[in-house]
């Protein structure tokens, strides 16, 4: 066997054994959630956030927060995590990510580090932490935004799935978006709609 074939069937090999990994992540996936009859929608936690790159400044960032968050009460069809995921959503609140982002402190917003990443650590306190008035158990999901990467034109977001009470998380992934439009609400609330999109 020649060294090419051996490295071209060693690759296909790769390839094959990389898929059946994603294919057993997925079914895992939908075991988990197929026993979740409905959940409370958050909407997206901007606490650990940080921003790289453009000229935008963290102030502005931080007031548009809300307005990137309201997006889901004035387009629930178009910003439908229900359809994506195939689970009703009760209510959507926003009340607790408000709450949350509004303590931000705008200087802190933006990175000089084009490889930031929030730890596990840091979105596991970030769902502990979330104002969450009620004090019925549910199940809920909060959208924890990780890194606005302006020169990648990427967003990219942490999907959690909790109990409201014990903050204990059921099951969490990490999706990203390519962000697109004039003005900071619709260039990333695009990101949001294409990390949205790419639930399974």
């Amino acid at each position: 066997m020649g060294i090419q074939t051996f490295t071209t069937m060693k690759r296909k090999l790769t390839v094959f054994l990389f898929s059946m990994i994603c294919l057993l992540t997925h079914a895992q996936n939908k075991f988990n959630l197929e026993n979740i009859q409905s959940l409370t929608f958050y909407g997206i936690d901007f606490t650990i956030a940080k921003v790289y790159g453009g000229k935008d400044t963290g102030h502005q960032y931080w007031a548009t927060y809300a307005d990137i968050n309201e997006l889901f009460i004035m387009k629930p069809k178009t910003y439908s995590i229900e359809k994506r995921l195939g689970i009703k959503v009760d209510v959507t609140s926003l009340e607790a990510v408000n709450e949350a982002n509004k303590k931000i402190n705008p200087d802190n917003i933006k990175t000089t580090d084009p490889q930031y990443m929030p730890s596990e650590a840091q979105i596991e306190e970030a769902v502990k932490k979330l104002p969450i008035l009620s004090q019925e158990e549910k199940t809920g999901i909060v959208i924890v935004a990780l890194f606005l990467n302006k020169e990648d034109d990427r967003g990219t977001y942490q999907f959690v799935i909790f109990n409201t009470k014990t903050r204990e998380i059921i099951e969490q992934w990490t999706n990203s978006g390519k962000g697109l439009g004039i003005g900071l609400k619709n260039y990333w609330g695009y990101s949001v709609y294409n990390a949205i999109k790419k639930i399974k």
